[in-house]
């Protein structure tokens, strides 16, 4: 943003010297009247002179007004050229010494060149070899004094103007670099102020001890506070004391460090209280940042929410918020694996629900999802901190036990039968839901949960077939 700003106020600084060079007239005429005092220059009357002067920068004047407010303007542009051309060319004809000062030209085109820029010029050569000539021409009819011969004035005049050429081509090259190099500038500042100002990262300048300096608009969403409120306070205001403490650390490793980025994570604290979850950059960017590190800060809060939301759903029912089938496959094998170091008793119940399907039949989706989440509750309540329960799908649940016997889980088994069996709010009372439950133990040798849970499905079933709302114990040796 500083170096966009700074090319107008330069091309302003332009504009003052050219103001500086009209004013310069009363000298000019101060210059020539001791000149032609001295007998150096022709005796041409000094209010001749005057009104050229006068004349010309009035010309310079308007034209150079109408080539700012018309800059891609060829007439305008030719226009400018020819008052400064013309003026000088009287001027310096005027005084005898015409051919000898026509270095004057060079000094006008570069004037021109500089401040109105590289398209005039093919105009500034063009209209200096028209002055050239006309001077020249005034000189051979007598019109115009000359301090050497007519022969010595051409004859400088046309090496002069091959000069003039080539001064004016180098000039315009220059120019039209110099123009190419600002637009270049430009246009690089702005795309990277919009860089910046539209970054969804938080990038900054800090101290080496982590003052603030600048930070980008992002700040404000990221953080809830405005550039102005963060600049000149120390970034580890923002963060927990354990945060602190590690950006301290690597604040002194950055900076010892030219040119190496430090990543790490951190939370910072939002003005309404929040925690933000970010990876922040630091880099020393060269040694002429002597005293700054380059910051960017990447907010990954809603991100990792995200991650968890979606590792969350991958092991959890969507509808009760259970484990699914394959994360209580694999949370059985952890335990069965544990249960078989430590020679212990693993036991499921398999649970099927009695009545489900005329629940859906009559009543609806709806109400057979409500049940099925009112089920998960009261099965949840039933259990203590060593039981993992999962919704295998559809109506069917698993309840996986450890360090039981036969009457631990004939007692939860009773439990959970008597809390499915009360009435279900939402539902006519003789709408009820009850289920059928088969219970599977394993001892210490050759626990799998593939059987475990195989043994428990053939007890649930047989369980259905002796009139359901009870349990029934798998009969397999354990």
């Amino acid at each position: 943003m500083t170096s966009v700003a700074l090319i107008p106020r330069a091309r302003a600084n332009q504009r003052l010297a050219s103001w500086a060079a009209y004013g310069i007239g009363p000298f000019a005429i101060a210059a020539l009247w001791w000149l032609r005092r001295e007998g150096m220059i022709a005796d041409t009357p000094l209010w001749v002179v005057a009104v050229m002067i006068v004349v010309g920068g009035s010309a310079n004047f308007a034209t150079t007004l109408w080539s700012r407010r018309s800059p891609d303007s060829r007439p305008a542009i030719h226009a400018r050229v020819a008052a400064s051309t013309l003026m000088t060319a009287a001027i310096i004809y005027s005084s005898g010494w015409g051919s000898l000062l026509i270095v004057a030209f060079a000094l006008g085109s570069a004037e021109i060149l500089r401040t109105v820029g590289p398209a005039t010029s093919g105009p500034n050569l063009i209209w200096n070899w028209i002055a050239i000539g006309a001077g020249e021409v005034a000189v051979h009819l007598g019109l115009a004094p000359s301090a050497v011969s007519i022969r010595v004035s051409h004859a400088i005049a046309l090496a002069g103007a091959i000069c003039l050429a080539l001064v004016t081509k180098v000039l315009g090259d220059s120019a039209e670099a110099t123009e190419a190099a600002e637009v270049m500038v430009r246009d690089r500042a702005l795309r990277f102020e919009s860089l910046i100002e539209h970054a969804t990262d938080l990038i900054g300048v800090i101290t080496l001890d982590g003052t603030i300096v600048s930070a980008s608009p992002a700040v404000e969403p990221m953080l809830g506070l405005t550039v102005d409120e963060l600049t000149g306070r120390s970034i580890t205001e923002f963060m927990a004391p354990r945060d602190a403490e590690l950006v301290e650390s690597v604040l002194v490793e950055v900076a010892a460090q030219i040119g190496q980025a430090s990543v790490f994570e951190l939370r910072l604290q939002h003005h309404d209280g929040s925690d933000r979850l970010v990876i922040a950059t630091l880099v020393r960017p060269t040694t002429d940042w002597s005293g700054e590190l380059v910051v960017n800060i990447h907010d990954i809060t809603t991100q990792r929410e995200l991650e968890e939301r979606l590792r969350h759903d991958a092991r959890h029912d969507a509808l009760t918020g259970l484990l699914n089938r394959k994360a209580f496959g694999e949370a059985s094998e952890r335990a069965c694996a544990r249960a078989a170091r430590q020679q212990r008793t693993v036991g499921m119940l398999y649970i099927d629900l009695d009545g489900f399907k005329e629940i859906n039949d009559s009543f609806g989706h709806d109400k057979g999802d409500q049940v099925l989440i009112e089920t998960s509750r009261r099965l949840t309540r039933c259990l203590g901190s060593g039981e993992t329960l999962a919704r295998l799908g559809g109506d069917e649940f698993a309840v996986l036990i450890n360090a039981v016997g036969d009457t631990d889980a004939i007692a939860l088994s009773e439990q959970i039968l008597f809390e499915l069996s009360q009435p279900i709010p939402g539902l006519p009372a003789s709408a009820r839901v009850g289920a059928s439950i088969g219970i599977a133990l394993r001892s210490s040798e050759g626990i799998e949960i593939s059987n475990l849970m195989r043994e428990a499905d053939e007890a649930m079933y047989t369980a259905k077939r002796n009139g359901r709302a009870r349990w029934e114990m798998s009969v397999t040796a354990r």
